[in-house]
């Protein structure tokens, strides 16, 4: 009689322990995909968010062409959030280079004139996808026009992906 109890709490034991670990799997599994969706999420967000930015600096530029206004070389390198009539919710202002950089925000660095994303959902670990992504502006066309016909001339300003080469030489 007294080997049956122990064969059952061995069963029962050995149930508890298969649920378990059937539990764990799958919680693993959600969290797997909870992180792959959260990445998919953020790179289409990415993705609005600089054309939203180079297009807002397009009609910008555009803007002062159709008032027949200068366009101020200088634009090149001023932070485009402040030229822009409004700013990202997730804007972490100017990176002096002081302060770690926070995950899911955006930032102007006024040295290298760059625009850096830090990403929020990354796979360091496997290294398969960088953390931070930077962007130049750059004038299009790149040497402003110094005829007497094209005096007041515009330029476009695009924004222009930095290699993660360069990203990581400089440190991000």
């Amino acid at each position: 009689m007294r080997g049956e109890y122990q064969f059952d709490d061995s069963v029962r034991f050995a149930r508890r322990l298969g649920w378990a670990i059937t539990g764990l799997i799958l919680l693993l599994v959600v969290l797997a995909l909870a992180w792959k969706i959260g990445q998919v999420s953020e790179q289409r967000a990415l993705q609005a968010t600089r054309e939203h930015l180079s297009s807002s600096l397009s009609n910008l530029i555009a803007e002062q062409v159709a008032k027949n206004q200068v366009v101020d070389p200088a634009w090149r390198s001023t932070n485009p959030f402040v030229l822009l009539r409004w700013q990202q919710d997730n804007y972490c202002g100017e990176w002096r280079g002081t302060e770690e950089l926070e995950r899911g925000c955006w930032y102007w660095l006024p040295q290298h004139a760059w625009i850096l994303y830090r990403q929020r959902f990354t796979d360091e670990w496997a290294n398969q996808v960088r953390e931070a992504r930077a962007w130049r502006l750059l004038a299009v066309p790149a040497d402003l026009p110094t005829a007497s016909h094209s005096e007041g001339a515009g330029f476009a300003l695009e924004l222009e992906e930095i290699s993660a080469a360069d990203v990581s030489a400089a440190g991000y």
